[in-house]
């Protein structure tokens, strides 16, 4: 009898998570290192006095039966009908502008009549926009049956608006909006979701964002629970099939004999054997560090070195002995925009200075989530997040979070400052009973998860970087393989296909 080949996966969040799972279904022998102190990533909450904080996971869509996530968990033995919860259908997304409140809602269809309500005279435009947008849903639906395995034969419908939308994976967002549209606040609304990818309408691809758009299309959920409660569930279903877990486990080196994996080496020295390793963590890190450069072509070592992550988040975990539904918020996430000039929230980008006024995400975690657990009873979670450079921050990276001292402490709260002023602003005496008040940098979020710039989706989602041009599951390394969101994209979904194909790629690797 051939012996059970032994498989390494670095990092344990969503993407390291089903690659342990899978490949644990998959016969393999697992064992899932993470350097923090906890399993899951940006999954892993953190509690407070009673709350419970989510520190990345803000919504989940494709959870309905025969949909992605779904059938995804399913396959691992996650009820996502059980975990998931719908976000309310009537605006899971409320993008609120200057004198402009705009409702996302399910399905497509009456999202788009509603917009035909609130702009009468851009008939044509909407439907030029939502007829690419129908189809890149139409695309994400086949692509996920063929994935899975299950295609039908209504999917080669998808096939027809295949050349339409493919010559989106070469131009930017904005020149499609700006194709449909000439009215501002329109562009503005169809520019909505851009915090989602963490770049200006601009720079990310158009056809990413279509089918990051489409991804929601029948609807928004969040896990009961939150991110623990999705962390909980995979990492069950791959202990289940014989997956073992270790913390504290900080891989220095990926060792490798005549190209190909035969384990790694932890901080310390201790080395472990391995058939397989799917790293997955941040490319950057991966093939810029953790391998060997002899091991790499000079071409790839390159654009690993070059990789433009995804801009920085900085987020306010606030716990409330105050219910905030009473307060306006509701089962949804709200984006509120300063002016109608989507791009200006993601200037601090390229320009290093942050706009007179922010951008803000807010996440009511604990009226997302039914279950009662993220917050004691009568009272609430709240996340409010915005984006900031990471160069801000670079110069206290080097060192131990206790040892940044008194100015990276007066930086992080005039930030802070400078977001809850405009919270009180378009939201008058929102936060108040305050009961926890705590702060996530881009530091914070690279110290949790190794994630190069503290980049939340890993490598942007730009022309030189997604899609053909971006980063495979297979390197030239024989046995290893990439999971996470330096695949296919940031996301509970594209970071679960990254570890059912780190697995299936595992399977083919020659013994």
């Amino acid at each position: 009898m051939a012996s059970t080949r032994r498989a390494l996966v670095i990092g344990t969040g969503t993407g390291g998570l089903a690659s342990a799972a899978f490949l644990a279904k998959d016969g393999f022998d697992v064992l899932a290192l993470d350097a923090d102190a906890e399993i899951g990533g940006y999954l892993a909450p953190f509690s407070k006095d009673g709350f419970v904080f989510d520190q990345g996971l803000h919504y989940v869509g494709a959870c309905r039966p025969g949909q992605l996530v779904h059938e995804l968990l399913q396959s691992l033995g996650v009820d996502a009908s059980e975990l998931f919860h719908e976000l309310d259908p009537d605006g899971f997304d409320l993008y609120r502008f200057p004198d402009l409140d705009v409702q996302v809602c399910r399905p497509l269809a009456a999202y788009r009549e509603r917009l035909g309500v609130l702009f009468p005279e851009e008939s044509k435009g909407l439907r030029h926009f939502f007829g690419l947008l129908d189809g890149a849903a139409r695309m994400h639906d086949a692509l996920a049956r063929g994935i899975l395995g299950r295609p039908v034969l209504t999917d080669l419908v998808a096939l027809t608006g295949v050349p339409a939308l493919l010559q989106w994976s070469q131009r930017p967002l904005r020149e499609l909006i700006e194709q449909s549209t000439s009215d501002e606040r329109l562009r503005a609304v169809l520019a909505g979701q851009s915090g989602a990818w963490a770049l200006p309408p601009s720079r990310v691809v158009g056809l990413a964002a279509l089918l990051y758009m489409a991804h929601f299309s029948d609807g928004a959920f969040f896990p009961r629970g939150g991110g623990g409660g999705l962390r909980d569930a995979l990492v069950r279903a791959a202990e289940a099939k014989g997956a073992h877990f270790r913390t504290r486990a900080l891989v220095e080196r990926i060792e490798t004999e005549r190209g190909r994996v035969t384990g790694v080496v932890l901080a310390g020295g201790e080395r472990i054997e391995a058939d397989i390793v799917v790293s997955a963590v941040d490319p950057a890190l991966t093939l810029g560090r953790l391998v060997s450069a002899s091991d790499l072509p000079t071409s790839l070592r390159r654009k690993a070195a070059v990789i433009e992550p995804s801009m920085a988040t900085f987020q306010i975990w606030l716990g409330l002995r105050r219910d905030l539904r009473t307060y306006g918020l509701g089962a949804q996430n709200v984006w509120l925009y300063p002016s109608y000039d989507v791009e200006e929230g993601f200037s601090a980008r390229f320009t290093g200075k942050l706009p007179p006024r922010p951008m803000l995400f807010l996440s009511p975690t604990s009226i997302k989530d039914p279950s009662g657990t993220l917050a004691p009873e009568g009272s609430s979670s709240l996340v409010v997040l915005t984006y900031v450079p990471h160069a801000r921050f670079r110069k206290w990276q080097s060192l131990p979070e206790a040892e940044r001292g008194p100015a990276y402490a007066a930086y992080r709260d005039e930030i802070a400052a400078w977001m809850l002023k405009e919270l009180d602003a378009r939201y008058p005496g929102l936060v108040g009973d305050v009961v926890v008040q705590a702060y996530g940098t881009p530091l914070t979020a690279a110290d949790r998860t190794r994630a190069a710039a503290g980049a939340p989706f890993g490598p942007a989602m730009t022309l030189s970087q997604w899609g053909p041009k971006g980063f495979r599951t297979r390197t030239p390394v024989t046995g290893l393989y990439l999971a996470g969101s330096g695949v296919f994209g940031g996301g509970v979904a594209p970071c679960l296909l990254s570890g059912l194909a780190a697995s299936f790629m595992a399977k083919l690797a020659p013994k």
